[in-house]
């Protein structure tokens, strides 16, 4: 029979699939922990005794797994960041600098300015005259 946390059961032993979780209620009874989202069925105790042992060894036969899988989560982690910062590097590199809306208009004078220098040194003969 499934209980829902929260409900008000006999002293024992209950087991949440859900959770992955084993709540014990006293002797005289108790509440379940938990919402109403999660279900228990109760189990005898012998198949308690049984279950404990079986979930210690499961803990610690999968326990480095998941310090492997850790390390490995962040070693991804920082390659992805690492190449993340490499691509925008190389797109910042290769991005056109022209803007969109900016006038260089000091470029244009200097432009003329240098062309008009030009012309004056070819009238005058390529030769500065002095005053």
């Amino acid at each position: 029979m499934a209980y829902t946390g929260g409900t008000r059961v006999k002293s024992g032993f209950y087991w949440s699939m859900k959770a992955w979780d084993m709540a014990m209620v006293p002797a005289g009874g108790g509440l379940l922990p938990g919402g109403g989202d999660r279900t228990y069925t109760r189990i005898p105790s012998f198949l308690f005794l049984l279950m404990a042992p079986m979930m210690g060894a499961l803990y610690v036969v999968f326990l480095p797994f998941v310090g492997f899988a850790m390390v490995l989560g962040y070693a991804a982690r920082a390659a992805k960041r690492a190449a993340t910062d490499t691509f925008m590097k190389v797109a910042v590199a290769v991005a056109p600098s022209w803007a969109p809306g900016e006038a260089y208009l000091a470029a244009r004078k200097r432009e003329k300015a240098a062309k008009a220098a030009r012309a004056a040194t070819r009238v005058s003969g390529g030769h500065k005259t002095s005053t």
